[in-house]
């Protein structure tokens, strides 16, 4: 695959074009100059916390221009897959408001801790108000029957004081609770791909994934056939990029060196 046939860009926000509330240096610059070029760009977060609406405001804080419809996080992805499966479904919500937002906003759901037992769905994303009673109620409610859906796998996300615990963290002690598998709706997945390329109406070949890591942002791109372009920054330093199996295919020091290689063709 060449970077002349890309048309369309998916770039990471964590660690990619900020980290926590710190954006990455002359990463506004260079969506604006990729903006410019004519790419198509689509922000692909694991990061469920925040709604579209609500990121979009917290890039524009940093000077960076950006459509609600340019954003794509993985608690979308994951409100959208169990709508598409039962329409009105209750779902027992380990996550954040940038989830049961969306949620709502399709006509899911929402059960509490005590009424678990309603629960057709358990969804675990990033939750910073996690207790025990909740991941109590999400056990007996996926020991009940209730389908087990992460937003994502990742064990941490980068903030600005260091790396915390993700999503994964917290799908991983219910599913040791519990002996059940969640299943990951977030990148790398076949349900992230098909959405993004639905956002984007191109190719597979027409498009390069761009962010910090290589278990999701490249494997995702290697899972849909197309470029992965790792940037140096964020999650980067926990991946011996030599010893993968899921190389990227180019490796820039981070998103502000973006336009010029894509310059190069």
């Amino acid at each position: 695959m060449s970077l002349s046939s890309v048309r369309g860009l998916v770039i990471d926000l964590d660690g990619c074009v900020y980290v926590g509330d710190k954006p990455i240096e002359g990463a506004g610059a260079a969506l604006s100059k990729l903006r410019e070029m004519g790419y198509k760009i689509l922000f692909l977060t694991n990061n469920s916390t925040l709604t579209r609406r609500r990121y979009a405001e917290k890039l524009r804080g940093m000077g960076i221009v950006v459509d609600e419809n340019e954003i794509l996080t993985s608690g979308v992805i994951a409100a959208r897959y169990i709508n598409e499966l039962k329409k009105g479904a209750f779902v027992f919500p380990v996550a954040e408001s940038g989830f049961t937002d969306e949620a709502d906003s399709l006509g899911l759901k929402m059960v509490g801790e005590d009424e678990w037992e309603r629960a057709e769905f358990v969804v675990v994303g990033l939750d910073r108000r996690l207790t025990y009673g909740k991941l109590a109620s999400a056990a007996h409610a996926i020991n009940a029957g209730a389908r087990f859906i992460c937003t994502n796998l990742d064990n941490v996300y980068p903030s600005e004081r260091g790396f915390e615990p993700g999503a994964g963290a917290i799908a991983a002690a219910l599913e040791k609770a519990t002996g059940i598998k969640p299943i990951s709706v977030g990148k790398p997945s076949e349900e992230t791909n098909r959405q993004v390329f639905a956002a984007l109406a191109l190719k597979p070949h027409e498009v390069a994934f761009i962010g910090d890591r290589i278990d999701t942002d490249i494997r995702s791109a290697r899972l849909a056939g197309s470029l992965g372009i790792l940037v140096k920054t964020g999650a980067a330093r926990l991946f011996d990029i030599g010893k993968s199996s899921e190389r990227p295919d180019h490796v820039i020091a981070s998103l502000a060196d973006l336009p010029r290689l894509l310059e190069k063709g």
